[in-house]
């Protein structure tokens, strides 16, 4: 070579050399800025200093490829802090790998200049802000994109589609919304899908069935609607499809004949109705079918025995009625939950050969019968749960085999006899639950040896004796509940020992003597209930030491002595019942100071001294109670301070002086009658004006003794209602935005489908009179029947002040709330003055025009099941709405205008949770009242103008007795009587006959049936006791009606109301 060549090869790797050092160089600079954003607490990127040998090759979490960065590897290090944007600048990075850290801020766009980037791993930090679309665009080589638990928004770009080489997406954890993009589709080389946890609304994608390549769908936990794709029968190497905790409605498609591969199905907590596809046993390969929570019927399919590798089946919470026994054939099943679901008959005796089996849940059915022999041998057996069924008769004789079992549920039947000894051998069992049975005899002492039992629950049986004290040596015990039953003796001193219990209930009982002192050092005991013994002597004086006590119910015993100062240091205490039992001595201050008590109640007792002016300090008190004592002086003003109070009552006294005004305006006579010295409102004695007599005080007390002692023999009454309930109880219990303001193309924010305001205004005719279906205190009901067919009801707010950030997070709340009881909000529409809500239509109409109705055709439109099924749906909806919302949503207006009727004449309470959405004006006319409507509003609300729970169940009971008797509660002539004084006085003159509606009268007074209806009006007059305290809540009330209902016939054709459509 000359040296002409020389030179220009010289100057050639010169020029290499120059473009090098200087990418290396970029490459520093870009690290060290990335460094510079981030707080390293760790210490991890210490060593990245410029200017060091093999910068930054060298450098701790750096991968490099000939000299330049091909991976960063910094995952778990503890970092934290954005990325900067310079990460960009790494242009031969092909891995980003900084997962499990506290990275925030946004996903840099600039990533997309890193065009031969192969993987991205985000996930687990704290990242927020949109996609960006500009990585999707540059990176067309991507393979992995990981940013699941983070928080991202927004949507998924749809230049996702231009990543033909994406193996694996997975967005988990975030908070993305908008649908998911059809683009996806061209992702051919996808293997997994994953977006579940986020709120993705829309269908599925039919598309989704050209990736052919994918082994996991998830999508669960989002909001998509619509049916299932019948296109994902085209993914024949699927194994993973989740599709629950979505608004998936329609059938479960059958998919299964071209899924060989697939091992995990979950469909769980939808709305998917109809039968189980026969061809699901075609799917060999399965190994999970969760399809619980939803509303799928009829028989399970009798191929199910062909999934020889099924290990969990999860048909729980649906409507299945039969078919039971083709699980015999699932030899590999470890997990069987067919709770609560419409199954009866025996048990199958097939599910004693499942010797693989560690679960079986059969709960909340109608199984009868007894408990088949034969359980006891499948030794594997970790959990049994056949409570809420009719079983009957002895518990099996093998049951002490399943030396496995940790859990046992069998609260609920009818099951008799003794408690097994044998269960004593059953060393590893936690929890055992035998409560509301007909269980006799005595505690087996030898349950005394089970050394890892937690929970103890066999309350409501009918068991006797002493209590043993060999449950002392229960030392894990956190729980230990046997009330109602009819123990006797002492309490034994052995339990002061259970330093672990929280919970210790034996009210109900007949047990005696003193209250152990040593109770008091249960450090983790929140719950002591010994109500309605025969306790005597003195509360604790150390009572206090129970610092985490929550409930303190000792009231209906002979307990004396004053009231322990130490109570004071009870500061988590919420119930403090003490009444009916002989206290004595003042109110210790200290009592007015603990800062979470919601009840107090001493009523009944020879407490002397005035009621501490501090009590009006205390803003959590809800129940007040110090009636029927010696108390002297005058009511303090500072009562009026209390902002929750709900009961009051200071009766029967030796009170003086005036009644606070805001006090007497709130509440009724009763709460202030025999204090001889009081006046002002609502007494009728006026200030000034000379008291009653001592003698008429004398006889007005001989009169209430009267009625206390007929208010004795009705609770006998109440007891045997309860008694004849419990052995039924359990049955069915363990529910963009504006593109332009104002304009026809802003959207309605549906939960489900897009629907845009000209929709509406089209649907509904401009809002015209003559799709009006209702008018209520809380606006207009609108019937809007879609171009496509679908049929909704609009409900138009009256004009208010409501803000509309307040009006859109209330709507989003109310979205959530969905039970098959409950009128499901679907969307809605705000903008200036114009509040829409969109809800599903009822074509049926409701409870006041079908009883209407009823009342035109001698009631024969509704027969006994039928009123039976309605009153148990609309309780299950209201004790929902109690139970399991959060926060709790007390109704407020529960009557028969706001129960109305699906297609299959299934009850949905409405009008729900609307008093937060709208100002609702003052209508003279109307019969709405500010806490409901007339005749449902219970006295303390009509009182205080205050909505409470207590206060739904007193409506519900009146809607009860309207249901069942077919009078309104306000048609009568004696303005003095109602409708619960009238029932009250029918049942007392023995008229029963007088109670029922016409299409009652031809019940057989010896069948099941009648006696069905009695329970069910006494049900009613319990939610409607004048004091709320008194009255059931609405899970009791769900409890009490289950188990009204002996026979098991539903509703005929014959006897159902019309399918035509009528205004809701």
């Amino acid at each position: 070579m000359g040296s002409a060549g020389a030179l220009a090869l010289s100057l050639a790797l010169l020029l290499v050399c120059v473009v090098v050092c200087q990418d290396v160089q970029s490459d520093v600079a870009a690290l060290l800025a990335v460094k510079k954003a981030l707080v390293d607490p760790q210490g991890v990127l210490a060593n990245w200093v410029a200017g060091v040998a093999n910068a930054p090759c060298d450098w701790s979490g750096v991968i490099c490829e000939a000299g330049r960065v091909f991976e960063l590897r910094l995952q778990d290090a503890g970092l934290q802090g954005p990325l900067a944007a310079e990460i960009g600048n790494l242009s031969e990075l092909r891995r980003l790998n900084v997962h499990t850290n506290r990275l925030n801020g946004n996903i840099p766009a600039s990533l997309g200049n890193c065009s031969n980037l192969r993987a991205i791993y985000l996930f687990e930090n704290d990242i927020t802000g949109d996609i960006p679309r500009e990585v999707f665009l540059g990176c067309t080589g991507l393979q992995v994109l990981s940013i699941s638990q983070n928080r991202v928004v927004g949507s998924i770009p749809t230049e996702i589609g231009t990543l033909s080489a994406l193996r694996s997406l997975d967005l988990t954890n975030n908070l993305i919304v908008g649908s998911i993009p059809v683009e996806l589709s061209k992702c051919v080389a996808l293997n997994v899908l994953a977006l579940g946890g986020n709120l993705l609304s829309g269908s599925l994608p039919h598309e989704l069935g050209l990736l052919v390549n994918l082994q996991r769908l998830d999508v669960s936990n989002n909001q998509l609607s619509g049916l299932i794709p019948l296109e994902l029968e085209s993914l024949p190497l699927l194994q993973t499809l989740d599709l629950s905790n979505n608004n998936l409605t329609g059938g479960v498609p059958n998919i299964f004949t071209n899924l060989p591969a697939l091992q995990i199905l979950r469909l769980g907590h939808n709305l998917l109705s109809g039968p189980l596809p026969a061809e699901i046993g075609n799917a060999a390969a399965l190994l999970e079918v969760t399809l619980a929570v939803n509303k799928l019927s009829g028989s399970l399919p009798a191929s199910l025995p062909n999934l020889v590798l099924l290990q969990t089946l999860n048909f729980s919470n649906n409507l299945f009625t039969d078919g039971v026994a083709n699980v015999g054939g699932l030899r590999s099943i470890q997990t069987l939950d067919l709770s609560f679901n419409e199954f009866n008959g025996a048990l199958p005796s097939v599910l004693t050969q499942l010797v693989s089996l560690r679960v079986l849940a059969l709960s909340g059915n109608k199984f009868s019968g007894t408990i088949p022999l034969g359980l006891g041998a499948i030794v594997n057996l970790q959990s049994l749960a056949l409570d809420g069924n009719l079983l009957e008769g002895a518990l099996p004789s093998d049951f002490g085999s399943l030396q496995s079992l940790v859990s046992l549920y069998l609260g609920g039947n009818a099951l008799s006899g003794s408690i097994p000894e044998t269960l004593a051998l059953c060393t590893q069992l936690q929890i055992l639950d035998l409560r509301v049975n007909g269980f006799s005899g005595s505690i087996p002492a030898s349950l005394g040896n089970l050394q890892n039992l937690q929970v103890l629950r066999l309350g409501w049986n009918k068991l006797s004796g002493v209590l043993p004290p060999e449950l002392g040596r229960c030392t894990n015990l956190r729980i230990l509940n046997l009330s109602g039953q009819n123990f006797t003796g002492a309490l034994p001193t052995s339990y002061t020992t259970l330093s672990n219990l929280r919970e210790l209930s034996l009210d109900g009982n007949a047990i005696n003597g003193s209250i152990p002192a040593d109770f008091v050092k249960l450090a983790l005991l929140t719950t002591l209930a010994l109500s309605n013994n025969r306790l005597s002597g003195e509360i604790p004086a150390n009572v206090g030491n129970a610092t985490n006590l929550q409930i303190l119910e000792l009231y209906g015993n002979q307990l004396y002595g004053t009231l322990p100062p130490s109570l004071g240091n009870c500061t988590n205490l919420q119930t403090l019942d003490l009444h009916g039992n002989r206290l004595t001595g003042e109110i210790p201050v200290g009592v007015a100071l603990l800062p979470k008590l919601e009840q107090l109640n001493l009523a009944g007792n020879a407490i002397s001294g005035s009621i501490l002016p501090e009590l009006g300090n205390m803003s959590t008190l809800v129940a007040l109670n110090v009636s029927r004592n010696n108390l002297t002086g005058t009511i303090p003003a500072s009562l009026e301070n209390l902002p929750n109070l709900v009961l009051f009552d200071v009766s029967w006294n030796n009170l003086h002086g005036e009644i606070p005004s805001a006090l007497g305006a709130k509440f009724s006579i009763a709460s202030f009658e025999g204090n001889i010295g009081l006046c002002g409102r609502p007494l009728n004695d006026n200030c000034g004006v000379s008291r009653k007599s001592k003698w008429e005080r004398f006889w007005t007390w001989r009169a209430i003794v009267g009625v206390a002692v007929g208010g004795g023999v009705l609770a006998l009454v109440v007891l045997a209602l309860c008694a004849f309930c419990c052995v039924h109880l359990l049955r069915k219990h363990r529910g963009g935005r504006l593109e332009k303001p104002g304009s026809p193309l802003d959207k309605v924010i549906m939960f489900r489908s897009p629907i845009t305001l000209a929709n509406i205004q089209e649907a509904t005719g401009q809002f015209d009179e003559d799709h009006v279906l209702s008018r209520t205190r809380h606006g207009i009901v609108f019937k809007a029947i879609l171009q496509d067919g679908t049929v909704m009801s609009v409900r138009r707010l009256p004009d208010g002040a409501v803000e509309d950030s307040l009006f859109k997070a209330e709507a989003e709340m109310l979205g959530k709330v969905k039970h098959r009881n409950l009128t499901v909000l679907r969307g809605y529409y705000v903008h200036g003055d114009v509040r829409l809500l969109v809800y599903d239509y009822m074509p049926n109409g409701n409870l006041a025009s079908l009883l209407q109705e009823a009342s035109q055709q001698d009631g024969h439109v509704l027969n006994w099941p039928m009123r039976h099924l309605i009153a148990l749906g609309v309780s299950r909806g209201l004790s929902f709405l109690h139970t399991q919302c959060d926060p709790p949503i007390v109704h407020g207006d529960v009557k028969p205008n706001n129960v109305q009727f699906d297609a299959d004449f299934e009850a949905h309470l409405s009008d729900f949770g609307l008093d937060k959405l709208s100002v609702t004006p003052t209508d003279p006319s109307s019969s709405s009242t500010p806490v409901g409507s007339l005749g449902y509003v219970s006295p303390e609300a009509t009182m205080s103008g205050q909505l409470s729970s207590a206060a739904d169940v007193y409506s519900f009971g009146i809607v009860l007795l309207e249901l069942l008797t077919g009078r309104r509660p306000v048609m009568f002539a004696n303005q003095d009587e109602d409708i619960v004084k009238w029932v009250k006085r029918q049942l007392q003159s023995g008229q029963v006959s007088e109670l029922f509606d016409p299409s009652l009268l031809d019940l057989d007074p010896e069948s099941s049936e009648w006696e069905e209806f009695l329970l069910a009006v006494k049900v009613a007059l319990l939610c409607t006791a004048p004091d709320p305290m008194d009255r059931p809540s609405m899970t009791e009330v769900v409890f009490m009606l289950e188990g009204c209902r002996v026979g098991t016939e539903l509703p005929t054709s014959s006897s159902e109301p019309t399918n035509q459509a009528s205004p809701v």
